[in-house]
């Protein structure tokens, strides 16, 4: 026999052992690797399922069913607390409903859990300076921009805390920013346009309103919109085209917005149109009876219109005396043109009022 073939029988024993350990190492190697990745698959089940109800969750919240996008964002919390969209979405739903406290703790885990996700970051400063927290709030805002210097939103919180502090021109500074990176942003045109109202500006007010009307066409009836350029034109004594403004901007600014309709029945009474004001006045006080700053407008139109009402009586000037019965503040006065032929002042029993001084009376 030859000796190829004889030393071959003695090593195929020896090659059979082989093969045989190669086979089993790979067997275990396979199943070892398949049992870590159904281990796997069962821990991250349920942070796959608070996912999924996390996605119900904010089709609810869009579809405005508050109640059922609170019961599913904490449904999947339950299942995983290491879902961050849950945390969002329970904060969301939670701050609209007032809790506040534990909004702004979720936002917070929410924030953490997503590695700082701006989203998370702007919304947390959002909160924060609702509360009051202006220090929080900036730090938010900077902290994203650290990141990225075109985030308009970013930009947009920093000038809202500015504007808190009544840092005008810082505020302004930064709005102009987030403009440049995103040139059709309401919120901010809008907050810009009051700044110019607050800086003694109003021509500016009217500009920068118009060019979001020429971005928007919605712009021309949005009652906020509608609110600054009639106080905007206020300033300006274009009082009729203010009364119009305001008049549009009361049919349609919604009930909730308590403080833009006090502002509103502010801006009608500055220029006579009590009636108007009384009428914006009363869809307010149906749903803020105890408000005191409600109250106190309630009793300001009241004293006008009681201003109204009582007679004016004849006086004597130092550039003559004049008779007035009959007179009201509305108008003028029979037989009361001075020396000189000018119109005196009237007095009421309130007190002295010159037709100079009573703009805010309408005839």
């Amino acid at each position: 026999m030859p000796f190829c073939h004889l030393e071959l029988q003695k090593r195929e024993p020896q090659l059979v052992r082989w093969l045989f350990w190669w086979l089993c190492i790979a067997l275990i190697a396979s199943l070892n690797s398949g049992c870590r990745s159904f281990v796997q698959r069962t821990s991250n089940s349920p942070l796959v399922a608070a996912r999924q109800l996390s996605l119900r969750g904010a089709d609810a919240l869009q579809r405005s069913r508050q109640q059922d996008a609170e019961i599913l964002f904490s449904e999947a919390l339950q299942q995983s607390p290491l879902d961050e969209r849950a945390h969002w979405g329970y904060a969301t739903t939670l701050w609209n409903r007032g809790d506040r406290e534990r909004a702004v703790k979720h936002m917070r885990e929410a924030l953490r859990l997503s590695g700082k996700n701006p989203e998370y970051a702007i919304r947390l400063g959002e909160m924060s300076l609702e509360m009051g927290d202006r220090k929080s709030a900036s730090e938010s805002a900077l902290s994203v921009l650290s990141a990225n210097r075109n985030h308009a939103e970013a930009w947009a919180l920093l000038g809202d805390t500015h504007q808190s502090e009544r840092d005008w021109p810082a505020a302004l500074e930064c709005y102009h920013r987030a403009l440049l990176v995103r040139s059709d942003y309401p919120r901010v045109q809008l907050s810009v346009a009051e700044l110019y109202r607050h800086t003694g500006r109003p021509q500016r007010t009217l500009a920068t309103l118009d060019h979001m009307s020429d971005q928007r066409a919605t712009a021309t009836t949005d009652p906020e919109v509608l609110l600054i350029r009639g106080q905007a034109l206020a300033d300006l004594n274009r009082r009729e085209e203010a009364a119009e403004a305001l008049a549009k901007a009361s049919e349609r600014m919604p009930s909730n917005r308590v403080d833009k309709q006090i502002q509103l029945v502010h801006a009608q009474h500055r220029i006579g149109e009590l009636v108007p004001a009384r009428m914006t006045l009363g869809r307010l006080i149906a749903s803020n009876t105890s408000d005191p700053e409600v109250l106190r407008l309630q009793s300001m139109l009241d004293l006008s219109f009681q201003h109204l009402s009582e007679p004016a009586l004849p006086i004597r000037t130092d550039r003559g005396v004049f008779a007035n019965s009959g007179a009201d503040v509305l108008g003028s006065p029979q037989n009361s043109v001075l020396n000189d032929g000018s119109q005196p002042p009237l007095r009421t029993a309130s007190g002295l009022l010159r037709p100079e001084s009573s703009g805010w009376f309408k005839r």
